[in-house]
């Protein structure tokens, strides 16, 4: 049986099951005997855990309710006018007869599926920034008396790249959290298990998506084969960045160096510098003027998805620009742009029957998790 949460359940004990209003749960008639009255226990659809809940805080639910969707298929007629040449196409090879058309229909099959590929443009924000969980003296934390940079919390990186100028350029340009790191590697092993084929990778110069696109490229199992396109013009130079100098990013040699997967070939043909985003531009949106720049030089006509790895002010400003949007007032943007987390997303993909672009729902969800505090446990456990 199907049921469908009308509330929310938070649970009072260990073996409770956790429910969120719109949540299908499973539940199986047969093992309901030893189930207090009123309760009843089921598998959530959308967690895979099992417990007991409250029947009065669902309903029946239909069967459809819970199909899932695994994969759909293109098919595509290839229509073909065959000349008298391509019908008398058997000829005698050392003295055996072999069809010709055989090798062009295998050609056919390739560029069929090569025309299935779905073009998109996915843009994500970063992830975890260390200083966004150690606050902006971070580095300080992690600074012997000699310059010498150790590891203060295990979400600290285990080490930091090497630079020409003095460590402190890191506080002007963190690098991910140990977190940081995971979440974005979990985003790119969820991208290949749904079958997402990354054709270009485009960072911005900040170390932190430099990281990012690195993680969520060896996710992909795609370190060996795509290089990453660090573009200048994908910076966003926001509010929290306002009363620092304008950071001094690692240069493409010594990102080679630091062993990131940098494209030394690529060029940036029309932005050389950070888009300043630190207040609204001319036509009200942060740095919306210079949004299309970036996905004017990006597409080549290669099918498959062009990854985008930038800032959070970067998914508005560059997706609603592809699909023709308007944009938005500079207060309204300012409050979305604060509620896009780490490695948030959004997709635009090519329409092709109606010749345009249009925002859907990302290849994979946002990853959610909670907050760890620092824990002592002398202040805890020996505490009186």
């Amino acid at each position: 049986q199907r049921l469908r949460a009308l509330f929310q359940y938070k649970p009072q004990n260990i073996d409770e099951l956790m429910i969120n209003a719109g949540d299908l749960i499973y539940v199986d008639p047969t093992q309901q005997s030893d189930v207090s009255e009123g309760w009843v226990i089921g598998t959530s659809h959308r967690t895979g855990c099992r417990g007991f809940l409250p029947e009065n805080y669902t309903e029946k639910a239909h069967e459809a309710d819970t199909w899932v969707k695994h994969r759909e298929y293109v098919f595509e007629t290839a229509s073909r006018s065959f000349t008298k040449t391509e019908k008398e196409s058997n000829v005698k090879l050392n003295g055996e007869a072999h069809n010709l058309s055989t090798s062009r229909s295998v050609t056919n099959v390739l560029s069929l599926q090569n025309a299935a590929l779905r073009r998109g443009v996915l843009v994500m924000r970063h992830g975890e920034r260390v200083d966004q969980v150690f606050g902006k003296s971070w580095l300080q934390q992690c600074l012997t008396a000699d310059g010498k940079y150790y590891r203060a919390d295990l979400n600290f990186p285990s080490s930091l790249p090497r630079q020409k100028e003095s460590m402190k350029q890191f506080e002007c340009d963190p690098p991910l959290s140990c977190c940081g790191i995971f979440q974005s590697r979990l985003i790119g092993e969820a991208l290949l298990d749904q079958e997402v084929t990354v054709s270009y990778v485009y960072s911005s110069p900040a170390l932190r998506c430099v990281q990012t696109a690195q993680h969520l490229l060896q996710g992909l199992k795609l370190n060996q084969n795509v290089r990453i396109r660090v573009e200048p013009g994908l910076f966003d130079w926001t509010k929290w960045e306002a009363s620092r100098a304008i950071p001094n990013f690692m240069t493409v040699a010594e990102l080679v160096e630091a062993s990131y997967n940098i494209d030394t070939s690529y060029r940036s043909a029309k932005m050389n510098s950070p888009r300043a985003t630190s207040s609204p531009s001319a036509d009200g949106e942060h740095g919306s003027a210079a949004a299309p720049l970036p996905l004017s030089f990006a597409f080549s006509g290669v099918p498959g998805v062009i990854l985008i790895v930038a800032h959070g002010s970067s998914l508005a400003s560059l997706t609603r620009a592809l699909a023709g949007l308007p944009s938005r007032d500079s207060k309204d943007f300012a409050q979305v742009v604060r509620k896009i987390p780490s490695l948030g997303m959004c997709f635009c993909e090519e329409q092709k029957e109606e010749n345009k672009w249009q925002m859907v729902n990302p290849p994979v969800k946002t990853l959610t998790h909670g907050a760890n505090a620092a824990f002592s446990w002398k202040n805890t456990i020996l505490e009186d």
